[in-house]
């Protein structure tokens, strides 16, 4: 079973012609930006006659959909967060188990988090409000069946944007998964992250099992812990073995880096690239999600304890099929790799 800490999102995907909105509202291309509510209602506004497309959102949320997609619902998961007593809550609540994902939500009396991707061909800017998802505090954490599920769980997983206005929730859920001995899987999610939770981002470096990011994030990371290079990080992170993992792989440390080729690191320094798959331009949609769609097919081969390379083809191989679809849009058509086959 897996379990995973975010931030329960509805996605509002638009496709822009140009870059009118991305500079009206100063968002950062290929990046993320929170906003007020007032904002992210004067953007909806703006896109209102625009083509849209509506989606359960949020990056732990996207994960467990394309895990479940691929694996074929054979496990259990679970998404824990916190949303509104509103209609989007709702909606959120039965897109999520409609892909088979059990969710453990909070409900609060504050609307349910949003979103809104311009899409520009390979571009994207994300805007976000999460509202009710900020409001999940420890108290919550030990009047729910949380515990007991992540009890039962084998493997943890963790957003970086979860970490955003919670910092005392978020550490109390790693520190809960490393005394129950629960393997984590962490993922920084996001540069600005960096930047608004500096001392809960590294302690969640430190302590997590495996960590996931693109070359940008890892860069701010080091960064943020005085490190010179990436390289110096990753040998930090590969010495903090939790022993959780120590048998098999030790600690892993997963580096994207967009169409370019990326890098899985392990064990005692063990290191191998792993390389994208290619997708015809007329059949490339855009990258919403190819990020989140990575991990939840490298967490699948996980748990089925296939090798490492594999893993990272398979969350290769995943991500390739999201880029295909508008935004984080399950595939209509089974996976073609059959887990049982590989070894």
């Amino acid at each position: 079973m897996i379990v995973a800490f975010g931030n329960p999102l509805l996605d509002t995907i638009v496709t822009v012609k140009d870059t009118t909105l991305i500079q009206k509202y100063d968002l950062p291309i290929d990046g993320q930006k929170e906003v007020p509510l007032y904002l992210l209602k004067q953007l909806l506004q703006d896109v209102q006659d625009m083509e849209t497309t509506c989606a359960a959102g949020g990056c732990a949320q996207n994960t467990l959909r394309v895990f479940q997609w691929f694996t074929g619902k054979v496990h259990e998961a679970f998404i824990i967060g916190s949303v509104g007593n509103d209609e989007k809550g709702s909606l959120v609540k039965s897109l999520m188990e409609a892909d088979g994902v059990k969710t453990e939500y909070i409900v609060q009396n504050i609307p349910t988090g949003a979103t809104v991707c311009l899409v520009d061909g390979s571009r994207r800017s994300l805007v976000a409000n999460v509202g009710a998802a900020e409001c999940f505090k420890v108290e919550q954490i030990r009047r729910t069946n949380i515990r007991s599920i992540m009890y039962d769980a084998d493997l943890a997983y963790i957003e970086g944007f979860f970490l955003t206005n919670r910092e005392e929730a978020a550490r109390y859920v790693l520190d809960c998964c490393n005394t129950l001995k629960l393997m984590v899987a962490f993922n920084i999610s996001g540069v600005y992250v960096c930047d608004m939770v500096p001392d809960t981002l590294q302690y969640f470096v430190e302590h997590c099992d495996i960590i996931f990011g693109n070359k940008r994030e890892f860069e701010a990371v080091a960064k943020l812990m005085k490190f010179s290079t990436v390289k110096e990080l990753i040998q930090k992170i590969l010495k903090n073995n939790t022993y959780k993992l120590k048998k098999v792989h030790g600690n892993i440390v997963v580096i994207t880096d967009g169409a370019n080729p990326g890098q899985c690191h392990h064990g005692e320094g063990e290191y191998f690239e792993f390389h994208v798959m290619d997708v015809e331009q007329d059949k490339f949609k855009d990258s919403i999600g190819a990020g989140d769609a990575f991990v939840g097919g490298f967490l699948a081969g996980l748990l089925e304890k296939k090798p490492l390379d594999w893993c990272a083809t398979l969350g290769c191989y995943t991500a390739n099929e999201i880029i295909r679809q508008t935004g984080c849009t399950l595939p209509k058509r089974p996976p073609v790799f059959d887990l049982n086959d590989i070894h």
